[in-house]
């Protein structure tokens, strides 16, 4: 009986340290998974901050945060060569043009926020690919 409970025991803290694979819920950026939660996020604030009434096109609406989760993501094996990669390129893409909208002359808030926009429909559009 005893050493069922030991075995039993050792199973449950080999089972716990190795874990049960990957998680689509996990925030860690060296996963895939991981990466694009953080780009979610990003974006997601990114979102509500260019929406506010009182936004204005002097604060820097990109995070240093928010290129780096998209880089972990393509940086990943899981996603190079595939269509996520592309998908992934887009948004990078849209953070060019907020950065050359903002550091434009007119700066227009309605500008950035049509690419935020983009960004998030682009984001919903990869969540059906995951």
């Amino acid at each position: 009986m005893i050493n069922g409970l030991r075995g039993a025991g050792a199973l449950c803290t080999v089972f716990l340290l190795v874990g049960c694979g990957e998680s689509k819920q996990t925030m860690d950026a060296r996963s895939h998974y991981g990466a694009f939660n953080q780009t979610i996020t990003e974006v997601e604030m990114l979102s509500q901050m260019v929406s506010r009434e009182n936004y204005k096109a002097r604060e820097h609406p990109l995070e240093d945060q928010l290129t780096g989760a998209i880089h972990f993501f393509l940086k990943n094996e899981e996603v190079k060569g595939t269509p996520l990669e592309a998908e992934a390129r887009k948004l990078l893409d849209q953070t060019d043009q907020i950065d050359e909208i903002w550091k434009s002359s007119d700066g227009s808030v309605e500008k950035i926020r049509a690419v935020v926009k983009e960004m998030s429909d682009q984001v919903e559009h990869m969540k059906t690919m995951m």
